[in-house]
C-alpha cells in the first residue's frame, strides 16, 4: 500500500507531542525520503486507518462464519475441499 498518496484537500491540525518523540521523528526524517513531519504523521495515520478497516473486515467475516448454521458450515467445508482438489489438479498440470 502506498502511504504517500496525496489527499486532494488538506486540513491544518495542531498537536502537542512529547519532545523526545519529536526528536526521534526529526532524526528519522534526516535519512528518509519523507519530506516533512506532516507527511510522516499523515503516513502513520493512513497506515493506522488501513489497519482499522482491515480489522473491521475481519470482524465482519468472523461474524458471518459464526452466524452460519451447522448445515451451512458443512456445505462451506465441502466447497473448500472441492476448491482445494481443483487447485491441486491445476498445479499438477
Amino acid at each position: 500500500m502506498d502511504y504517500h498518496a496525496p489527499s486532494a484537500t488538506k486540513v491544518k491540525v495542531t498537536v502537542s507531542l512529547d519532545k523526545e518523540l519529536v526528536n526521534t521523528i526529526n532524526n528519522f526524517l534526516k535519512t528518509s525520503k519523507i519530506r516533512s513531519r506532516s507527511q510522516f504523521i499523515e503516513n502513520i495515520l493512513r497506515k493506522w486507518h488501513h489497519e482499522q478497516k482491515k480489522q473491521d473486515l475481519e470482524k465482519q467475516i468472523e461474524a458471518y462464519y459464526l452466524s452460519q448454521s451447522d448445515k451451512e458450515r458443512k456445505e462451506d467445508r465441502r466447497w473448500t475441499e472441492i476448491a482445494a482438489k481443483s487447485a491441486q489438479q491445476l498445479w499438477k498440470d
